[in-house]
Protein backbone atom coordinates (compact mmCIF):
# COMPACT_ATOMS: atom_id res chain seq x y z
CA UNK A 1 0.00 0.00 0.00
CA UNK A 2 2.61 2.49 0.49
CA UNK A 3 3.54 1.97 -3.07
CA UNK A 4 0.00 3.40 -4.37
CA UNK A 5 0.44 6.22 -1.55
CA UNK A 6 3.64 7.32 -3.34
CA UNK A 7 2.29 7.06 -6.33
CA UNK A 8 -0.44 9.05 -5.71
CA UNK A 9 2.56 11.93 -4.87
CA UNK A 10 3.75 11.71 -7.97
CA UNK A 11 0.62 12.02 -10.25
CA UNK A 12 -0.27 14.88 -8.06
CA UNK A 13 2.24 17.16 -9.22
CA UNK A 14 3.65 18.32 -5.67
CA UNK A 15 4.39 17.57 -2.04
CA UNK A 16 1.29 18.05 -0.44
CA UNK A 17 0.67 18.78 3.23
CA UNK A 18 -0.38 14.88 3.70
CA UNK A 19 2.57 13.91 2.09
CA UNK A 20 4.95 15.70 4.31
CA UNK A 21 3.01 14.45 7.45
CA UNK A 22 2.87 10.73 6.12
CA UNK A 23 6.22 10.65 5.70
CA UNK A 24 7.01 12.04 8.95
CA UNK A 25 8.41 15.65 7.69
CA UNK A 26 6.06 17.52 10.56
CA UNK A 27 7.61 17.76 13.87
CA UNK A 28 5.29 16.67 17.11
CA UNK A 29 3.07 19.61 17.81
CA UNK A 30 4.66 20.19 21.06
CA UNK A 31 8.34 20.89 19.05
CA UNK A 32 6.04 23.35 16.86
CA UNK A 33 5.13 25.13 19.32
CA UNK A 34 8.11 25.60 21.13
CA UNK A 35 10.25 26.97 18.13
CA UNK A 36 11.10 27.61 14.37
CA UNK A 37 11.77 24.24 12.59
CA UNK A 38 12.46 23.08 9.01
CA UNK A 39 9.63 21.58 6.80
CA UNK A 40 11.76 19.59 4.61
CA UNK A 41 9.24 18.94 1.20
CA UNK A 42 11.78 16.20 0.34
CA UNK A 43 10.35 13.18 0.11
CA UNK A 44 12.18 11.01 -3.08
CA UNK A 45 15.41 9.50 -2.40
CA UNK A 46 17.97 11.70 -4.50
CA UNK A 47 21.71 12.18 -4.34
CA UNK A 48 21.99 15.73 -2.30
CA UNK A 49 23.41 16.51 0.92
CA UNK A 50 23.73 20.35 0.87
CA UNK A 51 21.12 20.78 3.75
CA UNK A 52 22.72 17.92 6.05
CA UNK A 53 26.48 19.36 5.33
CA UNK A 54 25.16 23.15 6.61
CA UNK A 55 23.37 21.73 9.81
CA UNK A 56 25.60 22.64 12.46
CA UNK A 57 23.89 20.60 15.17
CA UNK A 58 24.24 17.35 13.28
CA UNK A 59 20.25 17.51 13.36
CA UNK A 60 19.63 16.71 9.65
CA UNK A 61 19.75 12.66 9.48
CA UNK A 62 20.69 11.03 6.04
CA UNK A 63 23.23 8.15 6.58
CA UNK A 64 23.48 7.94 2.50
CA UNK A 65 23.65 10.69 0.14
CA UNK A 66 20.34 9.10 -1.31
CA UNK A 67 18.16 8.90 1.84
CA UNK A 68 15.46 11.25 2.57
CA UNK A 69 16.80 13.82 4.92
CA UNK A 70 15.43 13.33 8.51
CA UNK A 71 15.18 15.76 11.30
CA UNK A 72 16.18 14.70 14.83
CA UNK A 73 13.89 17.60 16.29
CA UNK A 74 15.70 17.39 19.66
CA UNK A 75 19.01 18.57 18.12
CA UNK A 76 17.30 21.16 15.71
CA UNK A 77 17.50 24.80 16.54
CA UNK A 78 16.20 26.07 13.66
CA UNK A 79 18.96 28.12 12.29
CA UNK A 80 17.84 28.53 8.58
CA UNK A 81 21.16 26.64 7.28
CA UNK A 82 19.69 23.87 5.87
CA UNK A 83 17.05 26.08 4.45
CA UNK A 84 19.78 28.67 2.99
CA UNK A 85 22.28 25.26 1.72
CA UNK A 86 19.34 23.42 0.07
CA UNK A 87 19.77 24.18 -4.41
CA UNK A 88 16.14 22.68 -4.83
CA UNK A 89 14.79 25.70 -2.67
CA UNK A 90 12.67 22.46 -0.68
CA UNK A 91 12.88 23.97 2.71
CA UNK A 92 10.92 26.02 4.71
CA UNK A 93 11.53 27.23 8.40
CA UNK A 94 8.09 28.01 10.20
CA UNK A 95 8.23 29.47 13.29
CA UNK A 96 4.72 29.60 15.47
CA UNK A 97 5.91 30.83 18.97
CA UNK A 98 7.03 33.76 16.96
CA UNK A 99 3.29 35.72 17.32
CA UNK A 100 2.77 35.20 20.34
CA UNK A 101 6.69 36.09 21.59
CA UNK A 102 7.81 38.61 19.00
CA UNK A 103 4.60 40.05 17.99
CA UNK A 104 2.50 39.39 21.08
CA UNK A 105 -0.15 38.37 18.29
CA UNK A 106 -0.71 34.54 18.67
CA UNK A 107 -3.05 34.36 15.88
CA UNK A 108 0.40 34.74 13.67
CA UNK A 109 3.58 32.85 12.77
CA UNK A 110 6.56 33.64 11.16
CA UNK A 111 7.39 31.59 7.71
CA UNK A 112 10.82 31.86 6.12
CA UNK A 113 10.29 31.08 2.34
CA UNK A 114 13.78 31.04 -0.06
CA UNK A 115 13.23 33.36 -2.65
CA UNK A 116 14.51 33.74 -6.20
CA UNK A 117 12.72 36.17 -7.84
CA UNK A 118 13.85 39.74 -8.73
CA UNK A 119 12.59 42.95 -7.30
CA UNK A 120 13.67 40.96 -3.88
CA UNK A 121 10.39 41.95 -1.41
CA UNK A 122 11.09 44.47 1.15
CA UNK A 123 10.39 44.48 4.91
CA UNK A 124 6.99 45.91 5.36
CA UNK A 125 5.84 44.63 1.85
CA UNK A 126 2.03 42.84 1.29
CA UNK A 127 2.86 39.36 -0.72
CA UNK A 128 0.38 36.93 -1.88
CA UNK A 129 0.70 33.69 0.05
CA UNK A 130 0.40 30.12 -1.60
CA UNK A 131 0.55 26.58 -0.98
CA UNK A 132 2.65 23.97 -2.55
CA UNK A 133 -0.20 23.23 -5.63
CA UNK A 134 0.19 26.94 -6.37
CA UNK A 135 -3.26 27.57 -4.85
CA UNK A 136 -3.59 31.12 -3.26
CA UNK A 137 -4.03 31.13 0.68
CA UNK A 138 -4.19 35.11 1.54
CA UNK A 139 -1.94 38.03 2.10
CA UNK A 140 0.78 38.34 4.55
CA UNK A 141 3.67 40.93 5.36
CA UNK A 142 7.50 40.78 4.69
CA UNK A 143 9.07 40.33 8.11
CA UNK A 144 12.76 40.57 7.42
CA UNK A 145 14.58 39.30 4.74
CA UNK A 146 17.97 37.03 5.27
CA UNK A 147 20.76 37.05 2.38
CA UNK A 148 23.40 33.85 2.11
CA UNK A 149 25.93 35.49 1.04
CA UNK A 150 27.27 31.84 1.59
CA UNK A 151 24.68 30.27 -0.21
CA UNK A 152 23.43 32.75 -2.36
CA UNK A 153 19.61 32.20 -1.17
CA UNK A 154 17.70 34.52 0.03
CA UNK A 155 14.78 33.83 2.71
CA UNK A 156 11.81 35.81 3.20
CA UNK A 157 10.24 36.01 6.28
CA UNK A 158 6.87 36.49 5.91
CA UNK A 159 4.19 37.13 9.01
CA UNK A 160 1.15 35.05 8.00
CA UNK A 161 -1.98 33.59 9.94
CA UNK A 162 -0.86 30.75 12.29
CA UNK A 163 -3.34 28.37 11.02
CA UNK A 164 -2.01 28.24 7.52
CA UNK A 165 1.76 28.74 8.46
CA UNK A 166 2.30 24.73 7.31
CA UNK A 167 0.73 25.58 4.12
CA UNK A 168 3.08 28.65 3.24
CA UNK A 169 5.50 27.69 -0.04
CA UNK A 170 5.78 30.61 -2.10
CA UNK A 171 5.03 34.68 -2.06
CA UNK A 172 4.62 36.84 -4.82
CA UNK A 173 4.57 40.30 -3.80
CA UNK A 174 1.45 42.21 -4.20
CA UNK A 175 1.85 45.95 -6.47
CA UNK A 176 -0.16 48.42 -6.33
CA UNK A 177 -1.38 49.46 -9.83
Amino acid sequence: MPELEEQKTLESGYVTLEDLRRHGNIPPDEVLESRAVPIFDCIEEIPCTPCRDACPTGAVIMPTMNDKPRVNWEACTGCTLCAQACPGLAITIVNIPFGKRVLKDPTKALVSVPYEILPIPKKGEKVALYDRGHRYLGEGEVFSVIRSYKYGTVLVNVVVPKEIALEVKFVEVVRDE
